[in-house]
């Protein structure tokens, strides 16, 4: 009998223990949720594995061109979070230009002109979204499928800068991505690769 009633014994410190280690995992998880909400943190963005949260800094992040890219929108709780997304001109990287004979600003404050939403085939769904950026996309072309082909630019357009940002915001809370649609170029000088 006394074997039985050890082997009980053990089994009933494992499963003590096991409770434990789930209490204050529990605890944990609640005290980080609510350290996150009193931060703004109400939702993330998600693409390739990232999360980007709400009332954080943001990102920078790049978008291949010839690609639809996904991102999935959920609440701290796995939930579904009621969002609106943009596509908008980024403010920091701003410029000049002259669209038939017609002076704008890529970042104009205006929202119908910085919004090229459309023109990264936008698609938003209950989950999340995606943006397909077409083939051989320039920034110079996202302005001229906008404005017209008529484009004189005031200055000349900087590789590597992130001209996009793309805005998704849930109530008092937003992130922010910004995105650069360049073209990795790949250059091959023996005995090493340049990126």
């Amino acid at each position: 009998m006394s074997k039985t009633s050890g082997a009980l014994n053990t089994a009933g410190k494992v499963i003590m223990y096991i409770m434990i280690v789930l209490v204050v995992i529990g605890i944990a998880g609640g005290v980080t949720y609510f350290f996150l909400r009193s931060r703004g943190v109400t939702f993330y963005v998600a693409n390739e594995g990232q999360r980007y949260y709400s009332g954080m800094d943001g990102a920078s992040i790049w978008l291949s061109p010839g690609e639809t890219h996904s991102f999935s929108v959920r609440s701290l709780t796995g939930g579904e979070v009621n969002y609106s997304v943009k596509v908008l001109a980024n403010e920091a990287n701003n410029f000049g230009f002259f669209a038939d004979q017609e002076f704008h600003r890529f970042y104009g404050n205006d929202e119908q002109n910085d919004d090229y939403s459309e023109i990264f085939g936008l698609k938003k769904s209950i989950n999340g979204f995606t943006l397909t950026i077409p083939e051989e996309m320039t920034v110079r072309r996202a302005i001229e499928e906008k404005f017209g082909e008529n484009l004189q630019l005031q200055t000349e357009l900087q590789e590597g800068l992130c001209y996009f940002v793309l805005v998704v915001t849930a109530g008092e809370s937003s992130v922010t991505l910004w995105f650069n649609i360049d073209e990795l170029q790949l250059t091959i000088d023996p005995p090493s690769v340049v990126f």
